[in-house]
């Protein structure tokens, strides 16, 4: 086990700087790298890497899920978010609901065309695995170019709030379908005895059950953490906060997945804004980006080591057609919601539609929805019986006592068949989808309009580069004439050469702020950040030497954080 979590950090890191190196989103490199650990395992060798984790269902629900979900929704604006409520739960609720419907009913027919059979069942059960989005790679673009912020809050708000309604959707899916697809559920009649009256009411009780829990939890913990003021107690209440939330609400037979997103949202919101001194959000921030950068290469690494990729190709028509429809549905619901929202000042602006669409990227919820199939048939029903719908395993029964005739006539050869025809399908889509919407992203972005970097910009960014280029160098010349390992003669020489290219360079950027006044934020931004970094570090350095105490320490922090720059005095 410790070797292989070393190994898989190693790996996590070498993605990291490889991703930096390339200028690709993580998530993109990330999968390459899950890719290469599957093709080493076809070949017999990913052993000798020295991973020996398997994934279990468990594992991915109640381990990792929690840390990406509680991650992302701890950083969500909730103003912002009330704001833009009506665009991201008409995407999120309603429109995940018939983009599943459509996608089924589009996909059937068209595997037929193409020569493949297909039960509706299975087309259904794939499309609600694959209903949530997942745009880490996306949102993270949206940062490094400075796109609308109310952007960025529609789209990371509909991906909380669908993975929550994708994973109840997923429970109801796989009870409706469980008779004809050779499955059962734990604990739970099968399909033929289930009413649609009552489907309806677990599905809204999970929802709203596991909202009020992960509220109620978030409130509770942001409270505690308003009398603490202890950095490593206060990270240590939101881990707990994030699993206790989920624990609870799959004690309760709610969603664990909702829950877990509004309790982030509460902390994120009320106790890191209200209760935390600025070191302790600072800490906390720090705490959850690395649990989510762990998070993240577990999660993609160790699918990797589950995927077939025989069985990929040979599925690779059902793979393309079922992406290309899903974003053809993606695009009828973006486009719809935008005409659903009549207030102007609501609605989503036109040039943003495309790249709404095309964000639609699907990811590490999927799949963990996916490798739930790949424990039919292992463990025996009374293992998991305490597990609710939205969080379980589906299971192959031998016994008859729970399962209807129609269940019966399934064969176990057509029961696996159905399993690996949708592993296949929706491990493809996921992959194919991380790879190609995420690396023509920006380019999708750009061609909207969203990212202007115009040629003034681009020339100004440069002389500020060889400014501080220009700088070391003379600073180095001067470093080595003071030593004497530098003749004076050549000092000179080199020191007139640079000092000409300095001075040519001044008047260049002088130039260029004297036509574009503009362009000077740039480099107004990138310092006053700087000196405000240093400024904090400065009183913290002054609290550890004992020149200062820590409340007092703690009051000057607080007051860099709430400053607002000036327009005559940016630091």
């Amino acid at each position: 086990m410790t070797v292989s979590f070393v190994v898989i950090l190693i790996i996590a890191c070498a993605v990291a700087l490889l991703a930096k190196r390339l200028r690709l989103p993580y998530t993109v490199v990330l999968v390459a790298a899950g890719l290469i650990v599957s093709w080493l395992n076809g070949l017999g060798d990913a052993t000798k890497l020295g991973i020996d984790i398997k994934l279990s269902p468990e594992l991915l629900l109640q381990l990792f899920l929690p840390i990406l979900l509680f991650e992302a929704a701890f950083h969500v604006d909730l103003t912002e978010f009330l704001e833009n409520k009506r665009a991201i739960l008409f995407l999120a609720i309603p429109g995940v609901i018939v983009g599943m419907l459509l996608t089924t009913v589009l996909f059937v027919p068209a595997a037929q065309v193409i020569g493949i059979n297909l039960k509706w069942q299975v087309a259904l059960l794939i499309a609600a695995m694959l209903a949530a989005t997942d745009p880490i790679s996306v949102v993270a673009l949206f940062k490094e170019f400075s796109v609308s912020k109310r952007l960025g809050i529609i789209i990371e708000g509909e991906s909380l709030i669908n993975d929550g309604i994708a994973v109840v959707l997923f429970g109801v899916v796989v009870k409706i379908t469980a008779d004809s697809l050779g499955l059962t559920i734990p604990h739970l009649d099968t399909a033929g005895d289930v009413q649609a009256l009552h489907v309806f009411g677990d599905f809204l009780r999970e929802v709203f059950l596991g909202a009020a829990i992960g509220l109620a939890i978030g409130l509770g913990i942001s409270y505690l953490t308003s009398k603490v003021d202890d950095y490593l107690i206060e990270v240590a209440l939101t881990a707990i906060a994030a699993y206790g939330s989920n624990v609870t609400a799959m004690q309760l037979h709610a969603s664990g997945v909702i829950a877990v997103v509004i309790c982030g949202m509460m902390i994120g919101n009320v106790g890191a804004k209200h209760g935390m001194s600025p070191t302790t959000r600072e800490a906390v921030f720090s705490f959850w980006e690395f649990a989510a950068f762990l998070a993240n290469s577990f999660v993609f690494i160790l699918i990797g080591l589950e995927i077939n990729l025989s069985g990929l190709w040979g599925d690779a028509g059902l793979i393309l057609l079922f992406f290309a429809i899903m974003i053809l549905v993606r695009m009828v619901i973006v486009f719809g919601v935008h005409g659903l929202v009549r207030r102007q000042d609501l609605r989503l602006n036109k040039s943003w539609l495309p790249v709404i669409t095309w964000s639609g990227v699907r990811g590490s919820l999927s799949m963990v929805l996916a490798m739930m199939l790949i424990w039919v048939g292992d463990h025996e029903p009374e293992k998991h019986a305490n597990h609710p719908p939205s969080a379980m395993a589906l299971q192959k029964t031998d016994e008859g006592k729970n399962v209807s005739a129609k269940n019966e006539m399934v064969s176990e050869t057509e029961a696996d068949k159905n399993k690996a025809t949708i592993l296949n399908i929706v491990y493809g889509v996921v992959l194919l989808s991380i790879l190609l919407q995420g690396t023509t992203m920006a380019g999708s972005m750009k061609r909207a309009g969203l990212i202007v970097e115009t040629p003034e910009e681009t020339e100004y960014e440069m002389a500020l580069a060889r400014r501080q280029a220009i700088r070391c160098l003379l600073d180095d010349l001067v470093s080595a004439e003071k030593k004497g390992t530098l003749s004076h003669e050549t000092f000179d020489i080199l020191h007139g050469r640079l000092a000409a290219r300095r001075e040519a360079n001044d008047e260049r950027i002088a130039q260029m702020i004297e036509q574009n006044p503009d362009l000077n934020e740039l480099e107004l931004e990138m310092h006053t950040s700087h000196l405000r970094a240093l400024e904090k570090q400065v009183y913290r350095d002054l609290e550890k030497e004992g020149d200062i105490d820590y409340d007092s320490m703690e009051s000057l922090v607080r007051d860099v954080v709430e400053r607002k720059p000036r327009k005559d005095d940016q630091a």
